[in-house]
Parts: C-alpha cells; sequence; structure tokens
C-alpha cells in the first residue's frame, strides 16, 4: 500500500512581500509591508488618513506602482491576466451615472467581453442573467435594475458597487472605504452584505477603514497602519486601548478612540 502524500496547502488569496512606496520630496507611504491574506478570510485594513490604507490597495490593483515589492494573488505574480480575479468596491461608488444599475454590474465583467459588445452595451446573455441575480441577491429590486445610478441613494449606490464587484467570481474583493460616504444604519447594512456575499463565494475580502466600531464588528482580522508601516495584526478581541492609540496616536485618540475603548 502506498502512502499518500497530503494536500498542498492552499495558496493565500493574497500574499505581499517587503512592499514599500515613497513618493519624490514626500513621506513614505508604505513601508516595508508584508502579509498573507486567507482565502475566504474578512481582514480589515485600519488607520486614519495618510496612514497608508488607500495607497495599499492602490499599489495591488496597479493604480500606484511600489518602488519594490511582490504581489501575488492565489501564489501567482500579479499581471493584468489576474487582475480580473479581484473584485474593486470604490469609497465614491465608481459607477457610471449615465448607465442603469444592470449596465454598471455588466460593466464589471468587461475584461472578459468583447470590446464590441461593450460598446454596444451588448453584453452576452449569461452575464446579462448573472447581473441581475447579483442585484437581487444585495437587495435590489427589478425596478432598481432598470434604473439609472444617478437617480439611487448612496446605500444603493453601494449595492451596485458589490454586485459590480462579484460579476466575475473575484477570489479577492478590495474594499477602499466602502462606507465612508453612508449613515451608520446604511453602513452596518452594506458591511454585513459584503461580508455575507463574500463568504457565499469563498471569496477573501481586504476592506481598508477608519471605522473602529464596524472593524470590531465584521472583521475576523484587524491589521492596523499608521505612517506606512503595520502596527497591529491580530483578531478584534485584541484591539485594546494601546493597539488604536498607536493606530491612531495620540493628536488623533480623543473622544474618538475614548468611545471606541469604552
Amino acid at each position: 500500500m502506498t502512502d499518500r502524500l497530503p494536500p498542498a496547502p492552499a495558496s493565500p488569496a493574497l500574499e505581499l512581500t517587503a512592499l514599500t512606496k515613497s513618493y519624490r520630496n514626500g513621506p513614505t507611504a508604505l513601508d516595508d509591508i508584508s502579509l498573507k491574506i486567507e482565502q475566504g478570510s474578512f481582514c480589515v485594513v485600519l488607520g486614519s488618513s495618510g496612514s497608508g490604507k488607500s495607497t495599499l490597495l492602490k499599489c495591488i490593483t496597479g493604480l500606484v506602482t511600489p518602488c519594490r515589492g511582490e504581489i501575488r494573488v492565489k501564489g501567482r505574480p500579479m499581471t493584468r491576466r489576474n487582475l480580473r480575479t479581484i473584485g474593486m468596491v470604490h469609497q465614491d461608488f465608481g459607477l457610471s451615472e449615465r448607465l442603469t444599475s444592470a449596465q454598471n454590474v455588466m460593466a464589471g465583467a468587461a475584461a472578459i467581453t468583447p470590446l464590441w459588445r461593450i460598446l454596444l452595451q451588448a453584453y452576452p446573455l449569461p452575464v446579462q442573467r448573472k447581473a441581475c441575480q447579483l442585484l437581487a441577491r444585495v437587495g435590489l429590486t427589478e425596478a432598481h435594475a432598470n434604473r439609472r445610478v444617478k437617480a439611487l441613494s448612496g446605500g444603493q449606490k453601494q449595492r451596485v458597487g458589490i454586485a459590480r464587484a462579484l460579476i466575475t467570481d473575484p477570489s479577492l474583493i478590495l474594499a477602499d472605504e466602502p462606507v465612508a460616504s453612508l449613515d451608520p444604519r446604511t453602513s452596518a447594512e452594506i458591511m454585513q452584505l459584503l461580508k455575507d456575499a463574500a463568504r457565499e463565494r469563498g471569496a477573501a475580502v481586504l476592506c481598508s477603514l477608519h471605522q473602529i466600531d464596524l472593524a470590531r464588528a465584521y472583521a475576523d482580522r484587524i491589521i492596523g497602519l499608521q505612517g506606512g508601516h503595520i502596527i497591529f495584526d491580530g483578531p478584534p478581541a485584541q484591539l485594546d486601548r494601546a493597539a488604536l492609540s498607536a493606530i491612531f496616536k495620540a493628536e488623533d485618540s480623543g473622544p474618538h478612540l475614548k468611545f471606541a475603548v469604552a
């Protein structure tokens, strides 16, 4: 009888090694960042404005070029080709106001759709059906699907954004301050929706936030950034007063932190 070798461990959804980004005559936005995001996890990058959160996500998507370091998605170096395995949820929604909700969701499949179909808004029927299914999954009706985005509320727009991020069945979803412009109740709804929808599909989520209460409520793991450095990495239960003071620094930690650790 031949002994069977144990299965190889699954590659992380995302792996960053020594990622560094600095600007000429400016600060170092990211300094030697190394981390792994496991498949199916919900990870929040927590920090104040200027901590490096958005730069980190922009480096992963290729919007910003790091000075050095390596980015791997499911074990493979980041390229234009595997960028399609990443879904993106934007702070400002990133939607076309003149298009309908359904058209915006289908636009998320642009990387796998012939250009002529995109220009004519003639997406394949499977893509059209999937867009409608995803809009229903995020709580929008058929009327919302056929309505131009400019007529939607902020919360409805972000639901469209989540549906669009899911259209290509990504292995990783990046969400850059996805609830920054929303009221507290809608913010909680959107965070729960993002977590549930990603979990159903086995996708990992890397979400940047500055709201401590939301990070604690929805994250499996919190990474605290300050000045481009990781200064906390652990489960929400370990995010104590000392860690929060380090993440947000003394000048940012007045009533904001008192509320958070009460």
